[in-house]
């Protein structure tokens, strides 16, 4: 049984039109740029931020047979530094006499370190693997700004 990952792309956001099943992406994302005003601006920064920022990973499979297909799909965020900050595994089930899904994980919050491109690595295993396989990275460049809160007295 072959699973094949045809693409991936992050967007703000996908639509999906009930009349014909044909799916919308808004807004494809390459980069993202934030402020974050510090609620204590004498606190040392944290090793790790979680931006307020939501977000859909839209993927496109296709399989060769027709029987069912249970697979598990990791997701992984890596910083610049190749250091992996988040994981997300969902169970899928491919259909018995389908041979294509479509599938969308809606994120919400996103955890960063510095700026830089960062990596969402999308990887598969079905029940008959042992180990996932890597299909797919996909590239964010994130900008972040911290900015000193205003003083209520200047």
């Amino acid at each position: 049984m072959k699973i094949k990952h045809v693409w991936s792309l992050l967007c703000e956001k996908s639509i999906v039109n009930q009349d014909d099943n044909i799916i919308s992406l808004i807004s494809i994302l390459e980069e993202v740029n934030t402020v974050i005003t510090p609620t204590n601006p004498n606190a040392s920064r944290p090793e790790k931020i979680n931006i307020p920022f939501n977000f859909e990973i839209v993927s496109y499979w296709t399989k060769d047979l027709s029987d069912e297909v249970k697979m598990q799909v990791k997701t992984d965020v890596f910083d610049p530094n190749n250091k992996e900050l988040s994981s997300i595994i969902n169970e899928s089930i491919f259909p018995k006499d389908q041979q294509k899904l479509r599938a969308r994980l809606k994120v919400q919050g996103l955890p960063v370190t510095i700026n830089g491109n960062y990596y969402i690595r999308i990887s598969i295993k079905t029940e008959t693997e042992k180990d996932y396989k890597l299909v797919a990275e996909l590239p964010l460049s994130i900008k972040l700004q911290i900015e000193k809160p205003k003083n209520s007295a200047d």
